[in-house]
This record gives C-alpha cells, structure tokens and sequence, in this order.
C-alpha cells in the first residue's frame, strides 16, 4: 500500500486548522502518523509548534527551547504535540511511534518536554517490525504510547508505575502469512499466534487496578 506523503500534509493540515471541538465530553486522540521528517522553513504554519524548534540543554540536564528553527523535524513530534494540546487535563492520546523518537540521544529533548510538561505516561507497547513490513516493506520498530494530558485538578504523582510490554508475535509474519500456535488435542480449532491479547487483558487490569488510583481528580 502506497501513501502520497502528500496526504498525510493534508491531514496534518485540517488538523491545525480547526479549533478544539466545543463540548465537556472525555476525548481520545488517536493517530498513527508518518515516520518522516519535516522542514519548517516551508511551512509557516509549523513555527507555532515547540517542536519546531532547537532545544538547548543545560547544565543540570534539562533543556530550554530556543528562537531558531530546525532544519527537519519528525511529523511524529508535532502530531503527538497537535495532539496532547488539543484535548483537555485528563483525557487520552493514543499514538503509535518510531523507537528512534523513544530511544536516541538527538530526541532526548522531545522525551523531557513530553513527560515532564505534557502528559504520564500510562503505557508502552513495543510491536516487532512485521507490523510494517507486509503492507509498508518497512522493517522499522514501532511503541504504541497511552498518554495522558497533564493539568487541571488532576494531581501530579512525584513517582508512578507504567505499564510496558513486548509483543514478539503479532499474528503473521514478514510476508503476510497468518500464524498460529501449536494446536493440543483437546483443540478443534486452531489459535492465531499473537501476543496481543493477553497484553490488552493485562494492560486493562493494570488500568483498573493500578492507575485508576493515580488519577483520582482533587
């Protein structure tokens, strides 16, 4: 499946553009956006996000962001700041994104701004490459991150617990073809070969029986 970057400028576009939606209701963001850089030069659009900018860091290990403009900037990083600054304290964005962003010392910056002004971070998933290479022929490592937008009346907890998993097995594999397990004799169907399943029970019992209690509003 072939995506015109084009497109996904469009999308990126409309989402700007347009003002947060007027109602009280709990939202989630979600988005799975392209792994590609970005020159915000181009765009004047693009100067109003932070992430568009060069951060310094200081002595003591932090960072401040500066006046001058990067030379390339991952679309991930301003979409999951389009995101986070669009719903309201409390509320969800789902986003699935590159390691690189998650691992490499050049995205130290993004990590800081994002956990320590923006959002908690609930969950960590990590997927193995297959997840791309069917449709995409992309070998590339992806983390599906469950944040939640900092703020408001909801206090913040000086030390909390993350879920974080690794799925090995999604079900197929570099070419498409569908996996399954080992079938007992009991068995009279067989069992798709993925671990997904049992890291969405688990995350949803970490959801009720361990974060809930961080989230309690004042």
């Amino acid at each position: 499946m072939n995506i015109d970057i084009s497109h996904w400028t469009e999308l990126f576009q409309a989402c700007v553009s347009n003002l947060p939606l007027p109602i009280s209701l709990p939202s989630v963001a979600l988005a799975n956006p392209p792994y590609c850089r970005i020159n915000p030069h181009s765009n004047l659009e693009l100067t109003r996000f932070e992430m568009a900018y060069k951060w310094s860091e200081q002595e003591n290990g932090s960072y401040v962001i500066t006046s001058k403009l990067k030379t390339q900037v991952e679309q991930e990083c301003l979409f999951i700041e389009q995101c986070l600054k669009k719903v309201q304290p409390g509320e969800i964005v789902c986003v699935l994104v590159s390691n690189g962003i998650l691992s490499s010392s050049s995205q130290a910056y993004f990590r800081r701004w994002l956990l320590e002004d923006m959002a908690w971070l609930i969950a960590s998933i990590q997927l193995p490459p297959e997840n791309f290479q069917v449709e995409c022929g992309l070998g590339i490592i992806t983390s599906f991150l469950i944040l939640q937008r900092q703020g408001g009346d909801f206090p913040v907890p000086e030390n909390y617990s993350i879920f974080m998993a690794l799925a090995d097995k999604i079900g197929f594999d570099s070419r498409g073809r569908q996996l399954f397990r080992t079938m007992s004799n009991s068995q009279q169907n067989p069992e798709v070969d993925s671990d997904l399943p049992v890291i969405l029970e688990e995350l949803q019992k970490f959801t009720q029986e361990v974060w809930h209690n961080y989230r309690t509003p004042i």
